[in-house]
């Protein structure tokens, strides 16, 4: 169990530490995506903050992951953000779900496996 989650918080990592810098600095990959999606990305550019806040936060949360700097936090932090990419993936990119329910299983599995740390939060 420890190595599994191991794996899998170094591979959500990099992954939520890849798509933000690409997004954020490089631009190098831009996929295609159905009317509604784009015009929700439109949108969120449009209004000069939002999509560089949620990236930033991603990028934030991908490096705490891969230095194992405050995990708990961070996965508390992105379960919106993953639930949110589910949701976009499912409703608004539907031939590509995948990627939302990857990131979305990827974060519920190492919130269980950090579950202990979550005590105190939870029971007074």
């Amino acid at each position: 169990m420890i190595l599994a989650t191991l794996i899998v918080r170094i591979l959500l990592g990099i992954i939520l530490v890849i798509f933000p810098i690409n997004a954020l600095f490089i631009k190098a990959f831009k996929p295609k995506m159905p009317e509604k999606a784009q015009m929700v990305m439109n949108t969120f550019s449009e209004t000069g903050y939002l999509l560089t806040f949620i990236q930033g936060t991603e990028l934030i949360i991908g490096i705490a992951l891969l230095t194992g700097y405050l995990t708990p936090l961070a996965l508390l932090i992105l379960l919106p953000i993953s639930i949110n990419i589910l949701l976009f993936h499912t409703f608004l990119a539907p031939p590509v779900v995948g990627p939302g329910l990857f990131i979305f299983l990827m974060n519920v599995f190492l919130i269980y496996a950090y579950r202990f740390e979550y005590t105190n939060l939870l029971i007074p």
